[in-house]
């Protein structure tokens, strides 16, 4: 059974003098108590996806309220998946694993470089190999994870 939640919840700063010992708490405290625990379990989220040389990580949307994730709350991590050719078509995400292509240019692997930037979720793959000379290719796929940190 998954979680899903009818509207986005806020977190709400409740004094701890509310929950006292003695005191009643009101429906308002309650109410408020309920939401943190709403905005407790969504606050944290994680995304994955393969993508490669050029594509863009979208904005995730959390699959529990509909909440559209913004750049500044976003972190991505990356790991190579493969550093040989990519297929041809778009994989924007996919959670199918990718085809594993031969390289694009013979040689011996000389140097890669990969990257992700995190104001934009623009992916970089570059892959150089050495066969009398270099030669410079945008082979690779990363499997990018996107961890979501919602604000208040």
């Amino acid at each position: 059974m998954s979680l899903t939640l009818s509207t986005v919840p806020g977190f709400t700063e409740i004094p701890d003098t509310s929950f006292n010992a003695g005191a009643t708490a009101s429906d308002s405290d309650l109410k408020a108590l309920n939401a943190d625990a709403k905005f407790a379990a969504v606050r944290n989220e994680q995304f994955w996806g393969y993508y490669k040389h050029g594509e863009t990580g979208a904005l995730p949307v959390s699959p529990v309220d509909g909440y559209v994730y913004a750049r500044s709350e976003l972190v991505c991590t990356w790991s190579v998946y493969w550093s040989g050719a990519p297929p041809a078509g778009a994989l924007n995400g996919t959670h199918t694993s990718p085809a594993r292509g031969a390289t694009s240019a013979g040689g011996t692997l000389l140097q890669m470089g990969f990257e992700v930037v995190q104001a934009t979720g623009a992916v970089t793959c570059a892959v150089s190999y050495y066969s009398g000379s270099q030669h410079d290719t945008n082979d690779g796929i990363l499997l990018v994870v996107t961890h979501a940190q919602r604000l208040r």
